[in-house]
C-alpha cells in the first residue's frame, strides 16, 4: 500500500496540533443528540464546540475548530455553536439555521 501523499494543507492547522501535542482532545463526529460536532479540548477545559453546517466539508470543519482554538485561547471564552447560553437547556442549538432544536432538560 503506498504511502499517502501530503496535501498544500497539510501542516496548516498549527492550533489543533498544538492542542493533541500538549496532551488535549480533538473530536470529529456525533455527540448525541448533535450530529456532525467538531469538538476541541485542551485536557482542563473545552475551547470548542462546532456544529458542522449543511454541505461543509470535514476540511472545511477542521479549519473552522482550528481558528475557533485559536479564537478561544486569546479571548480566553469558549467558542461554542451548539448549546444556547440564553436557555436553561443542554443542547438547545444557538444557531436554528443549522437545523431544528434539540432540548434535553438539564440533570
Amino acid at each position: 500500500m503506498a504511502a499517502a501523499t501530503p496535501t498544500a494543507s497539510e501542516g496548516t492547522l498549527t492550533h489543533i496540533e498544538a492542542v493533541i501535542d500538549a496532551g488535549g482532545q480533538i473530536m470529529l463526529g456525533t455527540i448525541a443528540p448533535v450530529h456532525g460536532a467538531a469538538v476541541a479540548h485542551d485536557s482542563h477545559k473545552t475551547l470548542a464546540l462546532l456544529r458542522r453546517r449543511p454541505n461543509e466539508s470535514a476540511a472545511s470543519l477542521l479549519t473552522r475548530l482550528d481558528a475557533a482554538i485559536a479564537t478561544a485561547q486569546h479571548t480566553g471564552s469558549r467558542v461554542d455553536e451548539i448549546n444556547d447560553a440564553t436557555r436553561d437547556e443542554r443542547y438547545a442549538i444557538a444557531n436554528p439555521t443549522l437545523g431544528p432544536a434539540v432540548n434535553t432538560a438539564r440533570r
